[in-house]
């Protein structure tokens, strides 16, 4: 199956829109009578730039071959260039041929106008991902953005605006790589979470199966209810406070109570004193604790360091692992008080 064809299925993935100038440049270069050509179907709401053609005019022959859709002969990537070509008296022009549907030939077209030549404006980029939206409703917003050149976060918007909102029967959408992920991604991991802990010794696929989610995903379930964080990431979560409180209460209900009876520690005294320890210091196990909390214990000043380097747009996702983190002592703290001296 050709990229073009693929790119007719919900299938395709990011690697297959990335990859879509190297598929045309593979095509053979052919001479195309200029008059032969249909201008019909732009991603550009406003036409051509009669600027950006005088400006490619004055380079001749030198520009790249544009690119057309073969059953229709309709223009997919140079509509400058061919009006370049008549401004300078040429009647025909180097172009490859495209075999492929009209949906397929018009997300190649907003693909080649946004990763080269004139670019599309952000008008035509936000139109383009609409109907892209329409055409292939269930491409992730991630495709699409990969092929429109916006962001995923805009995909989202204006698919909340689209007539596809109302498709929430497909019941999935699929992601970049090509796979099925189900759009109540969130309930699903709760499901499998309350599976998991009526049922500690439930295998993942069988969970997998109730749930409807992937063996791996209910495998990243377990481990985060082991550690006490809420099974559902952020970027899934609906309401985080509530889930989280009663998923950390379940399996972790001393976390609170070592939280109000922590106390100040000098991390730089206590680590030297521990290294002091031949106890530690003279066996392999008790090197490797040393290392361990050297590397993984913090202080108000790492911590500041941190934030003040961490982009906001990370904030989420390093809050997750803060609490899973924080979560993970907390379990250690509530061991090592509970084991005999």
């Amino acid at each position: 199956m050709s990229l073009a064809e693929q790119l007719t299925y919900p299938a395709a993935d990011l690697d297959e829109i990335e990859s879509s100038s190297i598929w045309v440049e593979s095509h053979p270069v052919v001479r195309v009578p200029l008059d032969s050509l249909v201008f019909d179907d732009s991603p550009r709401l406003d036409g051509v730039d009669q600027a950006h053609v005088r400006v490619l005019a004055e380079a001749g022959d030198r520009l790249p071959p544009i690119t057309v859709h073969r059953p229709t002969l309709r223009v997919i990537d140079g509509a400058h260039r061919i009006r370049a070509a008549l401004l300078n008296g040429r009647t025909d022009i180097d172009a490859r041929l495209l075999d492929c549907d009209s949906a397929a030939a018009f997300v190649l077209s907003v693909r080649a106008n946004v990763t080269h030549g004139l670019p599309l404006s952000r008008t035509d980029r936000a139109a383009a991902a609409a109907r892209i939206i329409l055409t292939h409703p269930r491409w992730s917003n991630r495709a699409i953005a990969a092929a429109t050149g916006i962001s995923d976060k805009t995909v989202s918007r204006i698919r909340a605006q689209s007539p596809t909102a109302d498709l929430a029967q497909l019941g999935a959408r699929l992601g970049r790589d090509g796979r099925a992920r189900p759009l109540d991604i969130g309930r699903r991991r709760r499901r499998a979470a309350a599976l998991l802990l009526d049922r500690p010794d439930a295998g993942l696929r069988e969970v997998a199966r109730a749930t409807g989610l992937s063996p791996a995903t209910v495998r990243d379930v377990r481990l985060r209810i082991d550690r006490g964080e809420d099974p559902v990431p952020g970027r899934y979560r609906e309401s985080p406070g509530v889930a989280r409180t009663s998923v950390a209460d379940r399996r972790h209900g001393a976390v609170a109570r070592l939280d109000r009876e922590a106390v100040p520690v000098d991390r730089r005294k206590l680590l030297a004193k521990l290294s002091e320890d031949p106890s530690l210091r003279l066996n392999e196990a008790g090197r490797r604790a040393l290392r361990w909390l050297r590397q993984y214990s913090v202080d108000g000043d790492g911590l500041e360091t941190l934030q003040r380097g961490l982009p906001g747009h990370w904030a989420p996702e390093v809050a997750d692992l803060a609490r899973s983190c924080a979560a993970a002592w907390s379990e250690l703290a509530e061991q090592l008080q509970q084991s005999p001296e």
